[in-house]
C-alpha cells in the first residue's frame, strides 16, 4: 500500500509518460499509451514507476526513477538490473531523447524526427513554449498533428510540410521565418505545401464571424491539393481536441469556436465518426495508479 506522499510521486510521472506517448504516436508504426502507472517498490521503498505502450501484442515500456536524491544511485542500479531481466529487454525499453538511463539499452521515441529539417525548424521556434490557457507545450500540436497524418496515410513530404505550417501561417511568423532563413534546409515541395496551407487556412479563421462558412461549409475555400486537405484535417482535429479539453467551458468565444471546427471538418468531408476516431487517437487515456510491483534485491 502506497503512502499518500508516494502516490503523489507516482502521479507526478504522468506528464513525462504522456510526452513520451506523443512522440511514439508520430512513428510509422505508432504505439499507444495505456495510462497505467506501475509503482516499483523494494520493501516499503518506492524507487521507480513503469508505464507501458502497446501496439497489438507488442509492449514497450518507459521507466521513471522517483527515488529520493540520496537514493538515486542505488535506484539506477536497481533499474539496470530490472530492465535487463525483463522479457524482450533489447526492444522493450523506450525513452525521449536525453532521458535514457545511462548504461541502459533504450530506444529513442520519435527518433525519426531528428533527421527532419522541417521538424528541427519548428522545434527551435517553439522551444519549451507553452499555450497561455492550457499550459500544453506548443510542440505537442505538431506531434499530435503528425499522428493524425500517419492515420491518414500521408506521405513524408506532407509530414514535413505540417511541421512548417507554424513558421509560415501568421504574417509575423512568415516575416521572421524569411528574415531568419529558417527554410534554408527545408524540402522545396514541403515549403510549397506549407504556403498553400497558409493561403487556404487563412481564408477562414475563427475571428471571421461574418464568414459564410459558419452557415454553409461549402462556402469555405478548399485547396486543389489532397495533401493540403490532409494537413487541414490534422490541424483542425488537433485544435478541436484541445478546445474540447481546455476551453469549451471557459473560452469567451466557445460557441463560435465549436461552430468553427464543425464547419471546417464538414467542409473537409470528415464524418463525425471519423473525427471521433482520430480525436481518440491523440487523446490521453485515463491515468491509473496500479498496485505496486514488488522487486527483490536479486531482480532489482
Amino acid at each position: 500500500m502506497l503512502s499518500d506522499v508516494d502516490r503523489r510521486r507516482v502521479e507526478a510521472t504522468a506528464g513525462s509518460f504522456l510526452g513520451l506517448s506523443r512522440l511514439l504516436l508520430t512513428e510509422a508504426e505508432p504505439l499507444r499509451w495505456t495510462g497505467a502507472l506501475v509503482p516499483l517498490t523494494e520493501g516499503l521503498q518506492l524507487w521507480a514507476v513503469r508505464s507501458d505502450y502497446v501496439r497489438g501484442d507488442e509492449v514497450v515500456s518507459g521507466l521513471e526513477l522517483v527515488a529520493e536524491a540520496d537514493q538515486l544511485a542505488a535506484a539506477r542500479g536497481r533499474a539496470l538490473r530490472y530492465m535487463a531481466g525483463a522479457e524482450g529487454s533489447a526492444e522493450r525499453w523506450v525513452a525521449a531523447r536525453g532521458r535514457a538511463l545511462p548504461g541502459a539499452e533504450m530506444r529513442v521515441a520519435g527518433a525519426w524526427l531528428e533527421s527532419v529539417a522541417e521538424y528541427r525548424a519548428v522545434a527551435e521556434l517553439y522551444g519549451d513554449g507553452r499555450a497561455a490557457r492550457s499550459g500544453v507545450r506548443l510542440i505537442e500540436h505538431v506531434h499530435e498533428g503528425l499522428a493524425v497524418l500517419r492515420a491518414l496515410g500521408a506521405g513524408e513530404v506532407v509530414l514535413r510540410a505540417f511541421c512548417l505550417h507554424p513558421l509560415v501561417q501568421a504574417d509575423e511568423a512568415l516575416r521572421a521565418t524569411m528574415s531568419g532563413a529558417r527554410l534554408a534546409s527545408a524540402d522545396p515541395e514541403a515549403v510549397a505545401l506549407a504556403l498553400e496551407y497558409r493561403s487556404v487556412a487563412n481564408a477562414f479563421l475563427s475571428p471571421m464571424e461574418t464568414h459564410p462558412g459558419y452557415d454553409n461549409p461549402l462556402a469555405i475555400r478548399r485547396s486543389p491539393l489532397a495533401e493540403v486537405d490532409a494537413m487541414l484535417i490534422a490541424d483542425k482535429i488537433q485544435n478541436a481536441k484541445d478546445f474540447g479539453l481546455y476551453h469549451r467551458r471557459s473560452h469567451p468565444r466557445a460557441a463560435w469556436l465549436a461552430r468553427y471546427f464543425d464547419s471546417w471538418l464538414a467542409a473537409l468531408e470528415v464524418a463525425p465518426a471519423q473525427a471521433r476516431e482520430w480525436t481518440s487517437l491523440i487523446t490521453a487515456p485515463t491515468v491509473r495508479v496500479m498496485p505496486a510491483e514488488q522487486t527483490s534485491p536479486a531482480s532489482a
